[in-house]
């Protein structure tokens, strides 16, 4: 299973949302409208891409498709190996957005 490090982020308590232990649960989750556009729940998606479930990487993939515009050739029916390339090409772009996202060397640019 791939880690982003980042448990805990945009899903509700435990047990819940994208935190759940079930696949009813996290497709919920996936499909929540008030979510759809909240790109603070991307590493809880591509975490998903890891499921076992497929109903549950399709919702991800479709979702993180249609808030990026990406795919990095993520297919939710391809073998383990193929989607375990395709997840890491995910989590490193995500890593690569959020450290572009930070300030630079912590500094407020718009602090004199």
């Amino acid at each position: 299973m791939i880690s982003l490090g980042l448990a805990g982020c945009g899903g509700a308590s435990p047990g819940r949302g994208f935190q759940s232990p079930t696949p009813a649960g996290q497709t919920r989750a996936l499909t929540d409208p008030s979510l759809l556009d909240d790109r603070s729940t991307i590493p809880d998606r591509i975490r998903l891409l890891d499921s076992d479930d497929p109903l549950v990487r399709l919702l991800a993939i479709e979702t993180l498709t249609r808030m990026t515009g990406q795919t990095f050739g993520y297919d939710y029916a391809s073998s383990r190996i193929e989607r375990d390339q395709a997840v890491a090409r995910w989590v490193e772009w995500y890593e690569l957005e959020r450290s572009s996202q930070a300030p630079a060397d912590g500094i407020d640019s718009e602090t004199p």
